[in-house]
């Protein structure tokens, strides 16, 4: 009795598992993510999907197809209309107004065809319904096709009067004249995927030169001018409701200071090129906004005008900044901090991105300059403040001398150095940098001043520590460094 009774159970799982069978397959609209996201108007299309199904529907089966939200088959586009089928003469075709239905080899046909309009404002969708017609059933494993809208099948050949504003899945029931279920299944429709693509082919690698700033360290050490950046950026306009006409920035975030858009001996330039056979065949126009501040970041930043051809395709932007620091050129090149990019729509024709633009990409790894050298800053150094001492300990674990360059700022702005420390970090032992020591290195004259100071040290990171302190007769206070790195 108990193996009786499993097996009753496992034949009702396959009844219940054959109940999900009926397949539904078409070639899914492809939309812009963004488009969607954005709300880009939906245009009046034509749907045609197949079914195959997997059980048999009698005589006077109802099959229904029920659409989601995203798809609307009463707007102002026009009304999807139904009504009775005319059947094609020996054609395997046939219609009931917008709505064509193609039964390839197959006897069966189909009637009475209604189409449900749901009131959206109230959660409904729209669905439309057929009969399986008096005479042949629809017999297991047939397949047929629906069109809806321009059908072509004779007589009056429909209108593309459907909208899809989004991803949609499209669900297919079929019961039987008493209302029991035959069969179920689902199909897409229409998918989202992302009509802009970015990537950094070719980060900055950069390392700075820690004896000559102006110049990268390169094969076997010697003196280099460039570094590169390059990237690939695609923007695919066939996609259904794609944003078009789009203005784009390319946002490379990081300290660019004294990089100029003027390549020359004298400065230090940068130049976007688009790459040999480029699909969009246009480069990036590259600026350097404004910095706020002498130590604010500035990015670099290429914009793009892109105009929608007439047959849309997926356009491909392969663009490389170039920065050149001129042979006699003067300025350092600066530590940028890890590079960030991001990509930002500002603008298409279609659709409102609103004052801040449409973000696509943001916190893409880019590289970056970095001194070769451990870089130790003391934020907080005051020097010469009445009733106060301050000094740095330098531990140098390595069993050789380390040299130092040394540059500060100070709470006017003044800029000092590069300049040597004056002697080098003794090997295994700590070395004290007095206030005395630093009046004198910086030039100060007995003058108080407010010091961040920024050590260049020759060593790898860890190497070399440094402690500060400042002390005064309310007590003793260690002032926070930061080690960057050490190469």
């Amino acid at each position: 009795m108990k193996l009786f009774k499993k097996a009753l159970l496992a034949t009702a799982v396959v009844g219940a598992m054959g109940a999900q069978a009926a397949t539904i397959s078409s070639d899914a609209k492809k939309l812009s993510a963004e488009g969607v996201a954005l709300k880009v108007a939906a245009t009046a299309d034509t749907l045609t999907f197949d079914i195959v199904v997997d059980k048999d529907h009698p005589s006077s089966s109802v099959i229904t197809l029920n659409f989601d939200s995203n798809v609307d088959l009463s707007s102002t586009a026009g009304v999807i209309t139904g009504g009775a089928v005319t059947q094609g003469v020996a054609s395997g075709t046939a219609y009931a107004g917008d709505v064509g239905f193609d039964y390839g080899t197959g006897s069966f046909t189909f009637d009475d065809v209604k189409v449900t309009n749901g009131d959206a404002t109230k959660g409904e969708t729209d669905s439309i319904s057929f009969k399986v017609n008096l005479g042949n059933p629809l017999t297991a494993n047939s397949a047929f096709r629906v069109v809806l809208g321009n059908h072509n099948y004779g007589g009056t050949n429909g209108v593309a009067k459907v909208l899809v504003k989004g991803a949609s899945t499209l669900s297919y029931v079929s019961n039987k004249a008493d209302k029991s279920v035959i069969e179920t299944g689902t199909g897409v429709i229409a998918s989202e995927v992302t009509q802009f693509g970015f990537k950094v082919d070719t980060q900055l690698d950069g390392l700075i030169m820690r004896d000559d700033l102006t110049s990268f360290v390169g094969t076997n050490g010697s003196a280099v001018k460039t570094d590169a950046l390059k990237y690939t950026f695609t923007n695919d306009e066939s996609l259904g409701l794609a944003l078009q006409n789009v203005n784009a920035k390319i946002n490379f975030a990081g300290n660019f200071k004294g990089v100029t858009t003027t390549v020359s001996g004298t400065t230090l330039g940068a130049a976007s090129t688009a790459a040999a056979g480029n699909t969009a065949g246009t480069a990036g126009t590259l600026s350097l906004p404004t910095a706020t501040g002498g130590t604010t970041p500035i990015a670099v930043l290429d914009s793009y005008v892109m105009t929608t051809p007439a047959t849309p395709v997926k356009a491909t932007y392969v663009n490389t900044v170039d920065f050149t620091n001129g042979s006699t050129s003067t300025v350092q090149i600066p530590v940028t901090g890890d590079v960030e990019a991001s990509v930002t729509v500002t603008s298409a024709s279609n659709a409102t991105v609103g004052t801040d633009g449409y973000s696509l990409y943001s916190k893409v790894a880019a590289g970056e300059w970095a001194v070769d050298a451990t870089i130790i800053n003391v934020p907080y150094v005051p020097v010469n403040a009445p009733n106060t001492d301050t000094f740095i300990h330098f531990a140098n674990e390595t069993d050789k001398e380390v040299d130092v360059i040394v540059t500060a700022i100070d709470n006017n702005g003044k800029e000092y150095g590069p300049m040597n420390l004056g002697a080098k970090l003794a090997a295994n032992t700590v070395t004290k940098i007095s206030e005395p020591a630093m009046d004198t290195l910086f030039g100060l004259k007995g003058a108080t001043t407010k010091l961040s100071v920024t050590f260049n040290i020759d060593a790898d990171k860890g190497d070399v520590n440094a402690y500060a302190v400042s002390q005064n007769d309310k007590g003793r206070t260690e002032v926070s460094t930061s080690q960057q790195r050490g190469n």
